[in-house]
């Protein structure tokens, strides 16, 4: 990769630079780029273009060299992924899965030497070029570049997304992973163009990742609201799709924390968009959807006090289906009651014998004696179940880090292989009405079976198709008890405002799976989302976790009337579609970006 460089030749001025469209998006456009205007576009970025490289090529280049050795060691770490611009955090999305061309290692086991002797490595999905982005002129040089070339344009920070829009064959990737100036903190925030205080903030730049964040809250004895994953990008697509995480139940979503962000809009301009200024600009980007309406370079989001939270850490072995079953039940139906009560957090009721069932769920609302009492329906069940049960506590935590670090970071999904997701957010109503919990629980048992069908033991599923962590997760992390009095509204759906839970199943899959198994891995997250649609026709999806052949899109990502005013936005700010993801607001299915989309068969 290349360094960085001297600043070299501006294309654009770093504060606005606007210009109008010439060219159509075609991926074919990349191979007439000649070599002076490859050299030209590296001077205008400050020697920051390189060449994109799939992860693994160097085992096929060699697989006994000290570059493979490398590449093996962290094959299957997060952190190593995100620092690698080829790397993708499920492998697939690198991959051409339309033809099943990719080069990938065996998740299962990525340090055999010979596994690639007699394999070709496929470019598949990774961006021919990238620039490493350093400022603002970067991304408005590439803008520029890609509008007037035709070369397509992709956005990408640490591969950390389930629908893969942060690769495309035969483009040119803007790489934010990099930009992380050292996060500041200002106490009575005033947004710029605003005449009162907002909030004390953390401002930081796109590439933060969501431990360097909760790091830098631990040092200033500050909270942030963001995800569960380390590597995610807090200011990118997290933030631009929604954002949720555990403590969104009682301190609300990300876009309800975002306090100030500064982007480059597709026609070059750099603007400061909040709730004083560019509204529209700061509506869009507040959950219209990732590399769409802009290139996010500065974020500010809210920093609360510390906040001391009741964690109950549970798990028990699952042997049989009925164990499931029962901590389902108990889910649905305290589930009105553990929302108003502040818990929020992850369920995974596991697939059997492969994986313990249990839930991570914390509250800053509660005393101690107020949780354990709280919680009691599920730690009196699972002392029942006595050597079966492995984790049965509620604890005490000084700070969300310290529950962080303890809990959900040692149990983080697994990376390095494929996956197919389907979703579901599921309304208030059926749980507060308790003749519908047994419909909920039966419907979840089905999307159970459908991911990870019950056989004998001497039949189980293949261990690889587990591996990522529990087929269905139970997210519980809609905003139940943050008041929704926002004074400039959001784009994200309105079922987020309406729901509980925010419920996903996947199915998982290896490197170098056959065409039949990649398609078979949609069809069943497909499958997953229709099931659940079912239960709850008049929700939404969340469009950061959701069935990438997602049916109604529009209306399921955003609302009918969200969508129509983001669609009117899009055609303002971006007529042709410079920049643009799968089943985002105003795509084209058949844009070349596209290409490597596996064929669902629809």
């Amino acid at each position: 990769m290349l360094g960085w460089g001297a600043t070299g030749l501006l294309v654009l001025a770093a504060s606005s630079a606007v210009f109008a469209g010439v060219a159509g998006r075609n991926a074919s456009s990349i191979a007439g780029i000649t070599t002076q205007q490859w050299k030209a576009l590296n001077e205008s970025v400050g020697g920051r273009l390189a060449v994109g490289v799939t992860l693994a090529k160097p085992c096929y280049d060699n697989p006994l060299s000290a570059e493979c050795q490398d590449v093996q060691s962290g094959y299957t770490t997060d952190t190593y992924i995100a620092d690698n611009f080829g790397g993708y955090q499920n492998t697939n999305w690198g991959y051409c899965q339309a033809n099943a061309q990719e080069c990938g290692l065996d998740f299962t086991l990525p340090q055999n030497p010979l596994y690639d002797t007699f394999k070709t490595c496929h470019q598949g999905s990774v961006p021919s070029y990238y620039i490493d982005v350093g400022q603002v002129s970067d991304v408005q040089a590439a803008l520029k570049f890609a509008n007037d070339t035709g070369v397509p344009l992709v956005i990408k920070n640490s591969g950390h997304d389930y629908r893969g829009r942060s690769s495309a064959p035969n483009s040119l990737a803007l790489w934010t992973h990099n930009l992380r100036p050292a996060p500041k903190l200002e106490r009575d925030f005033t947004p710029e163009g605003c005449s009162a205080p907002a909030a004390d903030s953390v401002t930081y730049g796109a590439g933060e990742g969501f431990l360097g964040l909760y790091e830098f809250a631990e040092e200033n004895n500050v909270t942030i609201v963001g995800g569960s994953s380390r590597t995610v990008g807090a200011g990118g697509g997290w933030l631009n799709g929604a954002g949720h995480g555990a403590l969104s139940n009682t301190l609300g979503m990300g876009v309800d924390n975002v306090l100030q962000i500064k982007a480059v809009l597709p026609n070059g301009t750099y603007v400061t968009a909040n709730r004083c200024q560019n509204k529209d600009v700061f509506y869009a980007l507040r959950g219209g959807g990732g590399s769409t309406f802009g290139v996010n370079m500065e974020v500010t989001t809210t920093a609360h006090p510390q906040v001391t939270l009741q964690v109950a850490y549970i798990r028990f072995a699952s042997l049989d289906p009925s164990s499931i079953e029962k901590l389902l039940t108990i889910c649905v139906s305290n589930a009105d009651k553990w929302a108003s009560e502040g818990w929020g957090g992850y369920i995974a009721p596991g697939a059997v014998s492969a994986y313990a069932s249990g839930l991570i769920l914390m509250t800053p609302s509660l005393n101690h004696s107020q949780a354990v009492q709280s919680m009691k329906p599920l730690t009196d069940y699972v002392s029942s179940l006595g050597n079966l049960a492995l984790n049965n506590e509620i604890a005490t935590a000084s700070s969300f880090y310290q529950a962080f670090t303890t809990y959900i970071l040692p149990n983080d999904e697994q990376v390095g292989l494929g996956l197919a997701l389907g979703s579901r957010l599921i309304p208030k109503t059926l749980f507060t009405n308790p003749s519908l919990h047994r419909h909920v629980v039966s419907t979840l048992m089905n999307v159970s079976d459908t991911v990870t069908p019950f056989t004998p033991s001497s039949q189980q599923p293949d261990p690889r198709a587990l591996a990522y962590g529990a087929p269905l997760q139970i997210l519980v992390t809609a905003p139940s008890s943050y008041p929704d009095n926002d004074t400039v509204p959001s784009a994200i759906t309105p079922a987020w405002r309406d729901s509980h839970w925010h419920v996903i199943a996947g199915t998982a899959f290896n490197n170098a799976a056959a065409l039949s198994t990649i398609t078979h891995a949609f069809r069943t997250a497909h499958t997953v989302a229709e099931t659940l649609a079912e239960l709850a026709p008049d929700s939404g999806v969340y469009q950061n976790e959701a069935d990438t052949f997602q049916s109604d899109h529009e209306t399921a990502f955003w609302g009918a009337e969200n969508y129509e005013r983001l669609l009117g936005l899009k055609r303002e700010m971006d007529p042709r579609n410079l920049l643009t993801c799968w089943q985002c607001v105003g795509f084209d299915k058949g844009d070349e970006r596209f290409g490597c989309y596996p064929d669902f068969g629809a």
